[in-house]
């Protein structure tokens, strides 16, 4: 064989080479309502989703789930996700996958802002069935998630957990644990007057607000190694809610979904990958010298040399794995309430940054109140001119008309 034809050859092989080392890219399923959302979710499960993004999937079912009012779904959907992403470690054979080759080859298990978010659900769901101590469990497993970090540099700030933590605690006779929450809900987030003096005995009901969609992440650097997070604005500043036509209170802000996200703390593959992209610049350089040089001298080692030099390139993928949970909130509020036993008429009304009512963007719900003192409604504002909310105990008589 001449040594043209070696080089010709080589040079065709690497784009078929480095082909071999990635995988198609997860994409979650969106659709212009939730509720369709919610079935390309499903039918993306029938279709088969790949090991390694299951838990992913079962994050967005279990929001998508959510927003329809199927609070069944969501609780096996989040149990399913846990299943993955309450075990930190990864498997012999998808690290050495990951450092060889691509990064997303590894199961997902969500960055701690994600891990967090997952045991949150699981807290609402739990505390919306009646069981405060397995709602308490999911606060403090999220807490725990959110202050992970692989160097330790990275500190408990979620202050939604930390106030949903002290309320429930309160809630199961827990006096110095809900003291202790509130006083970390506080130190958080100094802005939110709520927390100063949440006084969950005056209130027997608890709507926690979700506003927007959540960061996005994406890819940067040399040959897409780093990974970076991008804010989307909610487009709403609060929520309004009316009760029986009195207003009850505005919502405030305890948690921002980018910030969270921007204080996970680093990750041993940051490192891994800048290495590999000095790596895979540095081989195809040298591949390409050796290669040249060769043939110049007609030296068929040294075109060899350079052959395996670029193929080394081609083989080696830094990409950041930018896989994310895109139906995670942009913001967390809270607003309590005491409201009588019966049934209201709830107007939920959508507020610009003056806390103005921004037209076209409120939505009315009856809703039914026991006697029980520690009602948990959960109220989300989608991006566009929908709001979705759970709101009366699941399997309550009147609860199937408030979420669709």
């Amino acid at each position: 064989m001449s040594r043209a034809l070696l080089l010709v050859l080589a040079l065709a092989a690497l784009p078929v080479v480095g082909a071999c080392r990635t995988r198609s890219e997860y994409v979650a399923p969106r659709g212009e309502t939730p509720a369709v959302t919610y079935r390309a979710i499903l039918n993306d499960g029938k279709a088969g989703i790949a090991e390694e993004d299951e838990a992913l999937w079962a994050c967005e079912l279990g929001v998508a789930a959510m927003l329809v009012g199927r609070e069944s779904e969501a609780w096996n959907a989040f149990h399913l996700a846990s299943r993955t992403m309450g075990t930190l470690e990864s498997s012999s054979r998808e690290t050495r996958r990951a450092i060889l080759g691509e990064e997303a080859t590894k199961r997902w298990k969500g960055d701690p802002h994600e891990r967090a978010m997952s045991a949150y659900y699981k807290g609402i769901l739990y505390w919306r069935r009646g069981d405060l101590d397995n709602a308490s469990a999911c606060f403090k497993s999220g807490l725990l998630a959110d202050g992970y970090s692989e160097v330790g540099d990275h500190q408990v700030d979620f202050a939604a957990l930390s106030f949903l933590l002290g309320w429930v605690s309160f809630e199961r006779g827990q006096a110095e644990q809900a003291r202790f929450s509130f006083r970390e809900a506080a130190q958080h987030a100094p802005h939110n007057l709520l927390f100063d003096d949440p006084a969950p005995g005056d209130h027997n009901v608890l709507a926690v607000v979700e506003l927007g969609a959540g960061p996005r992440k994406f890819r940067t650097g040399a040959y897409g190694s780093v990974a970076k997070y991008e804010r989307l604005e909610p487009q709403v500043a609060a929520l309004e809610i009316r009760v029986d036509g009195v207003s009850q209170g505005v919502s405030a802000q305890a948690t921002d979904m980018h910030h969270q996200a921007m204080t996970r703390g680093k990750k041993t593959l940051d490192g891994i990958r800048k290495g590999k992209a000095i790596f895979k610049a540095s081989a195809a350089t040298a591949g390409v010298v050796m290669m040249n040089r060769g043939a110049r001298k007609n030296d068929s080692g040294l075109m060899i040399a350079g052959a395996g030099a670029l193929l080394a390139a081609a083989l080696t993928n830094p990409a950041a794995d930018v896989r994310y949970w895109t139906l995670l909130p942009a913001e967390i509020h809270f607003v309590p309430l005491q409201l009588a036993p019966g049934v209201h008429e709830i107007e939920i009304i959508a507020l610009d940054e003056s806390h103005r009512p921004i037209a076209g963007r409120k939505r009315r719900f009856q809703v039914a109140v026991g006697r029980r003192a520690d009602y948990l409604w959960w109220v989300r504002a989608q991006p566009g001119n929908s709001i979705y909310g759970l709101f009366d105990p699941p399997g309550s008589t009147t609860s199937e008309g408030n979420r669709s």
